[in-house]
């Protein structure tokens, strides 16, 4: 059976070179018993460090966000091409926090996954509710976030490949017993699949992996893995420790 996923999203936690090499080489050394394959998610001064860290492992290294624009005039911005030399193979687009944070709209989450996509980064697509609402609206929300980012031409965007990180903002920063409950969350995955064929087709769709993201720890993991039907984890906090990161990568055992 293919190993479980497990994006590691270092936000801000992980600020110095020298923290982010002991981690990512202490990390190559206990993935060769881990059950999950990993992609690190440092800030963009960190990418260089984590990529030379990790050269010759199997762990994958990805941006937290980029910016819409290719290249020019955007103070402050990071391409896509800027990912890639600086290490990056994937990066994350759309997280709650950028949308929330940068104010991100529909339309530049769009517009990143079209500027990654031609610099042949791997993407995951991060789409969420920020509230529950007993009568169902979320879900509209999560439609028209995938919707939004991959109708007209997502069939061209997957050539690249995809993955989507179901992230509930609600869930985000509580304890593993307030995150979602595993039955929602197996409903909200056959939502997203049943989304993902509707956009791009069923043959397309169906082999999209989908992830979840909001208070994962090892507590938490094996239930949601076994019961939620999903492909793996994007975790926030937890992975900027190495040994509460390496214990959700023991239990990934599907």
């Amino acid at each position: 059976m293919k190993k479980p996923l497990v994006v590691a999203n270092w936000k801000m936690y992980v600020e110095k070179p020298e923290t982010a090499k002991k981690f990512a080489l202490s990390l190559k050394r206990k993935l060769r018993t881990a059950s999950a394959d990993v992609v690190l998610a440092p800030s963009s001064t960190l990418l260089p460090t984590v990529s030379l860290a990790t050269k010759g492992s199997s762990v994958r290294v990805a941006g937290q966000t980029l910016s819409a624009y290719t290249d020019g005039p955007h103070t402050g911005d990071v391409s896509a091409t800027m990912l890639k030399a600086a290490g990056a193979t994937w990066v994350i687009v759309g997280h709650s926090e950028r949308r929330r944070d940068a104010h991100e709209s529909q339309e530049a989450v769009r517009a990143q996954i079209e500027s990654a996509h031609e610099a042949g980064l791997v993407v995951v697509l991060c789409v969420g509710e920020t509230e529950r609402d007993p009568a169902g609206a979320h879900f509209s929300v999560i439609a028209g976030q995938l919707v939004s980012a991959l109708a007209n031409g997502g069939t061209k965007i997957l050539a690249k490949k995809i993955v989507v990180a179901y992230e509930p903002v609600w869930a985000i920063g509580k304890n593993a017993a307030e995150a979602v409950h595993p039955a929602d969350l197996r409903e909200m995955v056959i939502f997203i699949r049943k989304n993902l064929a509707d956009i791009l087709g069923r043959s397309v769709g169906v082999k999209i992996p989908i992830l979840y993201g909001g208070s994962v720890d090892a507590s938490n993991a094996t239930e949601l893995l076994k019961e939620g039907d999903i492909a793996g984890f994007l975790v926030g906090r937890a992975s900027a420790d190495i040994d509460s990161f390496t214990e959700i990568l023991r239990v990934c055992k599907k």
